[in-house]
């Protein structure tokens, strides 16, 4: 079956034509034979004796030169067969990740060599033949949380009745070996469309050590974060003691040190909800919030910590939201404190609040720097790729998401307008 739904020449009118050209030679070389044998042999030869014997001994003769033309026909049919088995055979086993076929049964047909490693087996034969729920039952398949996948809930079950490609992210646990972390696609091969697989083809691909790797960051993440707050509280305490009874010059060094304290903090905000958006632990407490004087104080507190930029605040609405206050805070602190940086030095930031349909709207408008060719310039390219690693960004349109809202940005006659927008109920004036 596998060849069959892979080789290229397989298809019906090839194969049709094929056989009506192997029957019309048969019939062709069959009349030639009958008619000039018996032509030749009536011409010579008048005793019916000898006719009759002469003819069976022909007629034997017949069945010995179809069965030769039969023997050579199906020797290269099957030759051809056999080697677009083995290319096939050879291909599958040549691939890197697990390759599993399931048969009309839904169970496991063939398994390539890759898969047999994967999971810790001797030989093919432990998989022939295993349906989904001993497969369960012997590498207790997970969700990447925990939970156990449903044996008819594998995509190579699901697929004999849907349509695929189906993917999803497993743990296996072989018996004896650690866990296998594997990104698994599934298809159904069908001879008609509408109909229900025939053949199923699913594909595991080993993500263990890009997994490990990626939990080791996040576990990174969160202890430096964690590492780093209680000494960042300090030096800013420190620094704000100071600057009450220093001299000018010193306050100008100390509201630096402020500032960079600042920025680290936002670091470690972001850099502690990066790491629970990656691991799916990111929680939000919704509460009745009032935008305007969240808004008020999350923008004087970032004019107060920015070099030189004003942020101007324009309320045109009154709108709350059902929202996770700190959360929102945050992202509101990310979104003004990024306008801040990419503006022009020195130049103005406005924020502004107002309606737009069922949901409240923040816009966030500033000028950026910009080259002779109208491109943003260099140092502005510079910030918004790798200032805070690019995490603030993500974190903020993650958590817009999660609140039901959205995050666009739009630029028009030089400015750049970054808008966000959230379910509210508004209050009349």
């Amino acid at each position: 079956m596998a060849g069959r739904a892979t080789w290229p020449l397989a298809r019906p009118a090839a194969e049709r034509r094929v056989a009506l050209i192997v029957v019309i030679a048969f019939l062709i070389a069959g009349s030639a034979w009958i008619l000039f044998t018996d032509l030749l042999l009536y011409s010579f030869i008048q005793d019916p004796t000898t006719v009759a014997r002469i003819e069976t001994a022909k007629g034997w003769a017949f069945v010995a030169l179809a069965g030769l033309f039969l023997y050579v026909v199906t020797l290269r049919s099957t030759a051809q067969l056999g080697q677009a088995t083995r290319t096939i055979s050879a291909v599958v086993e040549s691939i890197g990740d697990g390759v599993l076929l399931l048969g009309p049964e839904r169970t496991i047909a063939y398994a390539n060599r890759a898969s047999i490693q994967m999971l810790g087996l001797a030989n093919l034969d432990d998989l022939l033949g295993m349906g989904a729920a001993e497969f369960s039952r012997r590498f207790h398949v997970s969700h990447p949380d925990g939970h156990l996948v449903p044996p008819d809930q594998f995509v190579s079950q699901r697929v004999f009745d849907e349509c695929g490609p189906i993917r999803y992210k497993a743990i296996l646990y072989p018996p004896g070996q650690r866990e296998v972390v594997i990104f698994c696609t599934a298809a159904g091969v069908r001879t008609e469309i509408g109909m229900p697989a025939e053949l199923v083809v699913s594909v595991m691909h080993d993500i263990t050590a890009t997994e490990h790797l990626d939990r080791h960051r996040d576990e990174l993440f969160t202890a430096a974060a964690h590492a780093f707050k209680t000494p960042v509280t300090v030096i800013k305490s420190a620094t704000q003691v100071l600057s009450a009874c220093a001299s000018a010059d010193a306050r100008r060094s100390t509201a630096v040190i402020e500032r960079q304290c600042a920025r680290i903090e936002r670091l470690i905000e972001n850099l502690l909800a990066l790491s629970r958006i990656r691991s799916g632990t990111l929680q939000l407490y919704p509460a009745d919030v009032d935008l305007r004087p969240m808004l008020e104080d999350v923008a004087e507190d970032v004019a107060r910590l920015s070099t030189g930029h004003e942020v101007h605040v324009r309320l045109d609405a009154r709108p709350r939201v059902h929202a996770d206050r700190e959360r929102l805070a945050m992202i509101l602190r990310n979104a003004i404190h990024a306008a801040t940086r990419l503006s022009v030095p020195g130049g103005p930031v406005t924020v502004r609040l107002e309606r737009c349909g069922t949901e409240a709207q923040i816009g966030i408008t500033y000028r950026q720097p910009r080259s002779s060719d109208g491109e943003p310039a260099e140092a502005s390219r510079a910030h918004d790729h790798f200032d805070d690693m690019g995490v603030s960004r993500y974190v903020t349109e993650t958590i817009v998401e999660a609140h039901g809202g959205t995050l666009t940005e739009r630029m028009d006659h030089g400015e750049t307008t970054v808008q966000i927008r959230i379910p509210a109920v508004f209050e009349t004036t």
